[in-house]
């Protein structure tokens, strides 16, 4: 009798889980980090029925065919023509084009708007045309809550260049609560862009979802601060970023020595087996997420400002320099380190082993959150450039850093100076890297109480 009621209570408390926001298939660091850190909490008391990657959430990946309107048969009879593959392509990026200054969010050929009961009777109609968003389909998901990886999705920039991404997602909320079901938003963020105008219309449409969350959960003070303003009715709690559950497989005494533990299957393989020695000395610099942004379409003037920046360190630091790519905005970097005869680690290098070499490092120098927390986790100090939110500055609060500092992501020579002599500053400090690690395992532990959220 009694076994019984235990497994009944077990099946009450378990629940089947639509996880949107299962970022494992992008090629940055931090978004497959922390996707897979939250995924491995949620599965602790559940199970993961149904995934949403966002792999088309943004208006440049994927071919997305919508003309308002139109009903099923319409685009069904378009699917069935035997050219339909390459004709959408077409289309897409014709209606890209049109009126839109190059981009396709939230335009009148997106299914996507505002107005999430249209979004869903769009997105409904036009699918048969469009197999990319299948996955956004909450019908063929058989599922008790819709969990949200908030991320670095929700920052509410102008709606001239909003985040579609926060929207579908916010979509995807709105859908579930019209089924019935529990919705919860994890692992988030909320900010402005720093390069636009507040945009209180998105806010205005999401903040009726929100409220309706069973619950809100943020991973910095800035953000709560945020919300508490923005977000009035809304209870939302903080809990550190997700990927600060790694601290004990960043912590279990394999550290990567050399070029074979870490090298992907690229062209480069055999040349990088032997380039690469991480028993001696080294730091590590990586770009910024708003680096392609502030370049405005020129990347020479990242090229050359960080070729200043890595000579710099290369003269100034005494110790091995490495320069990683983190995500597709840090490219340049490969140019970078053609040009200064500086080893590059790869975007391709398994997350693990790239997180490990960031824990080692004697300093790291980035504007990028998530490997920030990766370098931290093994107490490793960061000199941070600005980014495109609040984040790299919020990251620092939660560390207890003792002043918080933001570079220009695009620094000249003097500001060059003033990083290169800030890392070599804190590279001397001689509690520091015990006091961000003590820091991180605290976050770890905090963080860990996600599994008990849901």
């Amino acid at each position: 009798m009694e076994k019984n009621y235990r497994k009944l209570i077990i099946e009450e408390l378990y629940m089947r889980i639509v996880y949107v926001g299962d970022n494992r298939n992008r090629g940055n660091f931090g978004c497959r980090g922390t996707s897979t850190a939250l995924s491995q909490l949620l599965t602790i008391n559940n199970e993961i029925v149904g995934r949403i990657s966002g792999k088309f959430t943004n208006w440049d990946t994927g071919e997305v065919y919508f003309i308002p309107g139109k009903k099923q048969p319409f685009y069904s009879k378009k699917a069935m023509h035997k050219y339909w593959e390459y004709e959408r392509k077409l289309w897409h990026y014709l209606f890209r084009f049109e009126g839109r200054g190059g981009k396709f969010l939230l335009g009148k050929h997106d299914f996507l708007s505002l107005d999430f009961d249209k979004s869903i009777d769009n997105l409904i109609n036009c699918l048969p045309a469009n197999p990319n968003l299948q996955e956004f389909d909450l019908r063929q998901y058989d599922f008790d809550a819709l969990v949200v990886n908030g991320e670095g999705s929700f920052i509410f920039s102008t709606p001239e260049s909003i985040w579609r991404e926060s929207v579908i997602e916010a979509m995807e909320m709105y859908w579930a609560l019209k089924l019935g079901k529990k919705v919860y938003w994890l692992n988030g963020m909320f900010s402005d862009d720093p390069n636009s105008a507040h945009n209180q219309k998105t806010i205005n449409s999401m903040q009726e979802i929100f409220e309706r969350c069973e619950a809100v959960c943020v991973r910095e003070y800035q953000s709560l601060n945020y919300a508490h303003k923005y977000f009035p009715n809304t209870k939302v709690t903080l809990y550190p970023d997700a990927l600060f559950t790694w601290y004990d497989l960043i912590n279990d005494g394999h550290y990567i020595s050399n070029g074979k533990y870490y090298i992907p299957h690229t062209d480069e393989c055999d040349e990088a087996y032997y380039a690469y020695d991480f028993t001696k000395p080294y730091a590590c610099i990586s770009g910024s997420s708003a680096i392609i942004k502030a370049c405005n379409g020129d990347i020479e003037r990242a090229i050359e400002s960080y070729i200043y920046l890595t000579n710099l360190a290369k003269e100034k630091m005494q110790c091995k320099i490495y320069l990683i790519v983190v995500d597709d905005g840090d490219l340049f970097l490969k140019e970078v380190g053609k040009r200064t005869g500086t080893p590059v680690i790869s975007m391709e290098t398994p997350l693990v082993a790239a997180a490990k070499i960031l824990a080692n490092a004697r300093v790291y120098i980035s504007g990028r959150y998530h490997p920030a927390i990766m370098a931290s986790l093994g107490g490793t100090p960061c000199i941070f450039m600005s980014s495109n939110s609040h984040k790299t500055a919020s990251l620092q609060e939660l560390l207890r850093y003792s002043e918080v500092d933001e570079f220009n992501l695009l620094p000249n020579e003097v500001e060059c100076h003033r990083i290169i002599n800030m890392a070599i500053k804190k590279m001397k400090l001689p509690n520091l890297r015990i006091e961000i690690k003590e820091r991180a395992k605290e976050l770890n532990i905090k963080a860990k109480e996600l599994a008990n959220i849901i």
